[in-house]
């Protein structure tokens, strides 16, 4: 008897090391929103979309968390530019999309409090290559559940147009929110 259980505890062992271990999921999910209104009587802000790397640890869990940012796309963004001296000012619309690497990472909890149970909030922040700017954010779910969200801000401090308009800015920082798609 005590052969048999040690043969069958050997066998079982022996097929969990061999058995291969659950992979690992991905998705890719696009959020959409648009860019905050700007001018003094508010005209269209433009939009903003961009892609993020969800993964999970396992495929069985289902519980997939944001993990990389890998493009920023601007449509219709309206820009002022100052141009160079002697010029007169003008204005541009920046709609492009930037490849980027940007690592998301878990929201501490706020100062002095317990985590809640079920918090799902996450960040982000990056600048340009070929101009300078900004782009950062949140990705959350509200109260922990249900869809997942994002906002946060972009800005475009320094931006020559190839040909074209020079010393483009956004004029501040101009805000965002968005859902997936």
């Amino acid at each position: 008897m005590k052969r048999g259980l040690i043969a069958g505890s050997v066998s079982l062992l022996a097929l969990l090391l061999v058995a291969p271990g659950a992979q690992a999921g991905s998705q890719l999910r696009h959020f959409q929103g648009d860019l905050s209104q700007v001018g003094a009587p508010p005209r269209d802000g433009g939009q903003i979309g961009f892609d993020v790397v969800f993964k999970n640890k396992r495929v069985a869990k289902r519980k997939f968390t944001p993990r990389q940012v890998v493009s920023v796309e601007t449509e219709k963004m309206p820009l002022s530019c100052t141009n160079s001296p002697g010029q007169g000012g003008a204005e541009a619309i920046l709609t492009t999309t930037i490849q980027t690497q940007v690592k998301v990472t878990k929201q501490p909890p706020p100062v002095a409090r317990k985590p809640k149970a079920n918090r799902y909030s996450f960040h982000f922040a990056t600048g340009f290559s070929g101009f300078t700017g900004t782009f950062s954010g949140k990705i959350f779910k509200r109260q922990g559940r249900g869809r997942v969200v994002a906002n946060g801000i972009l800005r475009v401090d320094q931006l020559d147009f190839p040909g074209g308009p020079t010393n483009c800015s956004s004029s501040g920082p101009r805000g965002w929110s968005a859902f997936t798609t």
